[in-house]
Parts: C-alpha cells; sequence; structure tokens
C-alpha cells in the first residue's frame, strides 16, 4: 500500500483501540461491563447487531461467493425477517422479564442447572470456533497485502482486538460497533461505485445485466431444487434459505450469547425490539448488495481478465518446474476461452439476451464454465503438487477435495486496482468488520464463563470487584484461545461458507432448548438436558455417518438447524410424556 493509505489505515485501528480503552474507564461491576447499565439506546444496539454479523466473513467471503456463485446466497438469508418478527414476540419478552445476564441464566430458571451449563458449554465452543474464522478472514487479507505469513497476521490482529476489548467491555464493543458500521457501509458502497464506473461505460447497466443473467449469476431466488443434488442436498434454494435459513436465524438471534447481549443492554422490551426489527430489515439489502459487488467483480474480470490463481501461493507455486509446462498449457487455454468469454458478454450486452441466437448464447455459457473449469484444474494441479500430498496413494489422492481460492477474489481487487487513500479506507472497512464481530464475540464468551460456570459453580460469593477482574482476565484466555482456533481454518474453502456450518452443527439444539421451555410448559430439568443431548447427537450422527443406518442420508449445513431443533422437542417431548406417566402411576 501506499504510504498515505497506512496512514488513513493505522490510524483507524489506533483510534479503535484507544477509543475501546476509553469506554471501558468507570466500570465497576458486571452489569456495567456486560449489560451497559441497561442504558444502550435501541439504535446503538440495533447498528451492533448488524456489525457483529457483517465481519470481515461478509466483506471478503460473500464478495469471493458473489464472485464464484452469483447472487444465490442470499437466499440464506430470506428467513431473517421473520425470525426477528418471532424473537420480538415470543423471546424479547422471555429475557427482559427476568434480570439476567446471559441468555443460559433463563435456562437455569427453566429446567435446571444442568441444562444451562451444557448449554453455556456449546455456546463457548460453537462460538470460539466461529471467533477463530473471523480472525482468519483478515489474516489472509493481511498476508496477501504484507507477503508475511498468515500466522503472524493472526496473532497481531487477535492480540489488538482483545487488548481494548479486555479493557472497555460491552459499552466499548456497542460503541465502536456504530463506528465501525459506517466504515463498513462506507468500504463497501466505494468498491461498488469504482466498479460500477468500470463496468458500465463497457457495457451500459442494463446490458451488464444482460450479461450477467446469462450466466445465472443473477439467480437470487432459486425455487426448484438442483436435481443433481436433490431437496436436501441442495445448498442454497427458497426453501432451504426461508426453512433451514429461519432457524438458523432463530438460534442466531435468540439463543447465541453474542447476540442476546444486546438484547439485554437496552432500557426496556420495547427498545430491545426496535434493535431487532432494525437488523431485520436492513440486513437482507445490505447482503444483496455486498453479493452484486461480488457479482461485478466477475464482469470486470471478464473485461480485464484477472489471474487464474488468486491465491497468490498457488501462484507461487505453480512456477515449480515440476508443474510449469502443465500450468502454462492451462493458462493458454484460459486466455482462449476469456476472448469467448468477453466476446460473448459484449454481444449479449449490446443485443439483449432474446435478441442473441441461441448457438451464440450456448457458446458463451460454454466458455464461462470452461473458464471456472480450468480455474480449478489449476487449483488441483497446485494441490496435487505439494508433497504431503504426492506421499498419498492413487486412492487418497482422488479424495482429496479441490482448494478454493473464493477467500482472495476480494483482496487482488482492491489491492491491485483501488486508488490511493480509497485502498486505506477500504482496508479500514475490512478491518472494522473484523473488530465488530471478534470484540462482540470475546465479550459474549467472557460473559458466559463467568456468569453461568465461574460463579455458578466454583466461585458464587465472589465480590463484582474480583468478578470484574476475573472478566477481563478471561476475556485474554478466550483471545488467545480464539486465536489458535483461527489457525485451524487456513485453506477451508469460502469463510462465509465454514461460519454458517460451524453454527449450524450447534444452533438448532440452543434454540431447540428454548423453544422446548416455551412450547411444552410440563417438561422439566431432565427433557431438558436430554433432549440437547439428543439434538447434538443427531445433527452429529447424520453428519459423520458412523453407522450404515445413516449413510444413505445427504443433508446440506443448513438443514442442521432445523433438524437439531426438531429433535430436541422430540426427546424431550418423549421424556416429558414418560415422566408424566411414571407421575400417574
Amino acid at each position: 500500500m501506499n504510504p498515505i493509505d497506512w496512514v488513513v489505515f493505522l490510524g483507524f485501528l489506533t483510534y479503535v483501540v484507544w477509543d475501546g480503552i476509553r469506554r471501558g474507564r468507570g466500570t465497576k461491576t458486571l452489569e456495567g461491563y456486560f449489560a451497559g447499565a441497561r442504558s444502550i439506546p435501541w439504535w446503538a444496539a440495533g447498528l451492533s447487531i448488524m456489525a457483529t454479523q457483517a465481519s470481515a466473513i461478509t466483506v471478503i467471503g460473500t464478495t469471493g461467493q458473489g464472485h464464484d456463485h452469483g447472487m444465490e446466497f442470499v437466499q440464506t438469508y430470506f428467513g431473517l425477517a421473520f425470525a426477528m418478527v418471532l424473537l420480538s414476540i415470543f423471546f424479547v419478552p422471555m429475557y427482559r422479564s427476568q434480570p439476567i445476564l446471559t441468555a443460559y441464566e433463563y435456562l437455569e430458571r427453566r429446567f435446571g442447572p444442568g441444562t444451562r451449563t451444557l448449554a453455556s458449554l456449546i455456546f463457548l465452543v460453537s462460538r470460539c470456533l466461529a471467533f477463530g474464522v473471523v480472525l482468519y478472514t483478515p489474516g489472509v487479507v493481511l498476508s496477501a497485502l504484507l507477503e508475511i505469513d498468515v500466522v503472524s497476521t493472526v496473532l497481531f490482529v487477535g492480540a489488538l482486538t482483545t487488548i481494548y476489548t479486555m479493557l472497555g467491555g460491552v459499552r466499548a464493543v456497542i460503541a465502536t460497533d456504530v463506528k465501525q458500521m459506517v466504515v463498513i457501509i462506507g468500504g463497501l458502497g466505494l468498491v461498488l461505485v469504482i466498479l460500477l464506473v468500470e463496468v458500465v461505460p463497457q457495457f451500459t447497466f442494463v446490458g451488464a445485466l444482460e450479461a450477467l443473467g446469462a450466466t445465472g449469476k443473477l439467480n437470487a431466488v432459486e425455487f426448484t431444487a438442483d436435481p443433481d443434488k436433490g431437496f436436501w442436498n441442495d445448498k442454497y434454494n427458497f426453501w432451504s434459505g426461508t426453512l433451514g435459513g429461519l432457524f438458523l436465524m432463530l438460534a442466531y438471534f435468540g439463543a447465541d450469547q453474542s447476540q442476546v447481549q444486546r438484547i439485554l443492554t437496552n432500557s426496556s422490551a420495547d427498545e430491545s425490539r426496535k434493535a431487532l426489527l432494525l437488523s431485520a430489515f436492513a440486513k437482507v439489502p445490505m447482503q444483496a448488495v455486498v453479493l452484486f459487488i461480488g457479482v461485478l467483480l466477475y464482469l470486470f474480470y471478464i473485461l480485464n481478465p484477472g489471474p487464474l490463481l488468486f491465491d497468490p501461493e498457488h501462484r507461487a507455486a505453480a512456477q515449480d518446474p515440476a508443474i510449469v509446462t502443465q500450468f502454462e498449457s492451462i493458462q493458454a487455454r484460459y486466455a482462449q476461452v476469456q476472448r469467448t468469454r468477453l466476446e460473448g458478454a459484449r454481444l449479449i450486452a449490446r443485443e439483449g439476451f432474446d435478441n442473441v441466437p441461441e448457438d451464440m448464447v450456448r457458446d458463451y455459457q460454454e466458455a464461462v464454465a470452461q473458464a471456472s473449469g480450468y480455474r480449478e484444474e489449476a487449483r488441483r494441479l497446485v494441490h496435487l503438487n505439494k508433497p504431503e500430498i504426492q506421499e498419498l496413494s492413487a486412492e487418497e489422492k482422488d479424495d482429496e477435495s479441490t482448494p478454493s481460492d473464493t477467500n482472495y477474489v476480494f483482496p487482488h481487487f482492491i489491492l491491485d486496482h483501488v486508488p490511493v487513500v480509497l485502498l486505506g479506507l477500504i482496508m479500514a472497512a475490512i478491518f472494522a468488520a473484523m473488530m465488530s464481530s471478534a470484540d462482540s464475540a470475546l465479550n459474549s464468551l467472557t460473559s458466559s464463563s463467568i456468569v453461568d460456570i465461574y460463579r455458578r459453580w466454583f466461585n458464587p460469593d465472589a465480590d463484582e470487584a474480583h468478578a470484574l477482574l476475573a472478566s477481563r482476565l478471561t476475556t485474554v484466555f478466550w483471545g488467545v484461545s480464539a486465536t489458535g482456533a483461527a489457525l485451524l481454518f487456513q485453506g477451508t474453502g469460502s469463510v462465509i461458507e465454514v461460519v454458517n456450518k460451524v453454527g449450524s452443527f450447534f444452533y438448532g439444539s440452543l434454540l431447540g432448548v428454548f423453544l422446548l421451555g416455551l412450547l411444552m410448559k410440563r417438561a422439566g430439568g431432565r427433557a431438558g438436558f436430554l433432549g440437547m443431548v439428543g439434538g447434538m447427537a443427531t445433527v452429529l450422527l447424520i453428519h459423520f455417518k458412523p453407522f450404515d443406518l445413516f449413510s444413505g442420508i445427504n443433508v446440506e449445513f443448513l438443514w442442521y438447524n432445523p433438524i437439531g431443533c426438531l429433535a430436541v422437542l422430540a426427546v424431550g417431548g418423549v421424556v416429558t410424556a414418560i415422566e408424566s406417566l411414571q407421575r400417574r402411576v
């Protein structure tokens, strides 16, 4: 980056850390550290909810997802508005009727300490893993930017976020989230304008949409599942997004402490509802814009041919003498279909999709598919050339999945095509997005650890000063742990998918136990505890298929949420029925 960009970027980081430390002054109680003394305005809490979800994963992972797969990912969020309305009706009164600091305190009042502790432990594990993904994402960006290894960048980012979150508490988290959300929106807006300025004069806006539509990149709503995958194994369609996504969003915003904590910081239940509804009606349009930026990136790289490999490490590895001839052959074929893509895109943009002969449209679509195939072929060539992969047997090599470079598409564009000063602002936006999720995760991990575990089981008589010190030390512990978890996610594909997959393993069971408490008034502690165990076991059995009984079941991760939730209700309902019969006898 240019020195001016560094000034802008580092100036923002310095300000965020300073502001976070400043906000922590005067906090003397857990109520202030974890709930902001119940005095946070609804609009600030609402923006914080959005900022927490609009992580660097959104900026990097979702734009890369749009580039590779088009608008289909937006269907994941179709259940969001419905979820927020349901949460406002049922969950907000449930939480705000009691002076609690974590979502899982409610579960003890309803089901007993065992269920509360199990739910808290599930949250701690899932959120720590998801936090690891949040840290890994900016590590990718800094690694490409500074040409240093990802490990060093992840350690730097993890340490920076931990410092101001430890000292500032939830007041610092929300105050900085608001500012970070402004920077995120501004940075994304700048990229959108830059892309439109590059693309529209070449195609016109309508022409660009015609060219994109011919590739299927604008298919934001798919009512029919892919026939090759089947209903349950099609990752993104209207039904998986609306139904599976509904359960995911209900669980995330209603049972995940990082989001429930926002509901608990407002002065009243009405304020909490406003905070949720702000996110309900702003998140889906924002997500659609981010995906559209990715789609425009695809068109930009048709006009300005991008690299065959976006990952800098892959490009360097492709120069190995053992494979350089094969790589150059793939590159030559890729360049040829690039020209066909450009000619087809210009023709369709100029004449309109309906006015172009079918054979020419088909040639364009085939070139699009071939270009994607050549990119995958090049990535696989590089991957199989790794020393550790060459040691595998032929069968094991066949089972190796081709690594993705989805997460490098957006960083490559901003580093190579964004002008001075604006690059610094966009880099600041990426780190604003990262910090807004990381600080929320840290504070919520700490609140659950202290309130649900430490004060509940180990030191219930701890005074406020002792508990506050323990909270700050626990923040450091989780910062170190999550930074370590981040290093496990190197090369795991699209990070926006990874974080949703991690959540989907756990969220259905968490949501299920809360619904069990709301819907089955006679359900007791045993039903709550065994219901959660049953929900988690069901999802794990379906995913890992340890027995032949499950070998034919192929389900995409969004469906894990309703499956886990319904399994909790089923097991909890059976246990409740058995207990009722025993009482009658």
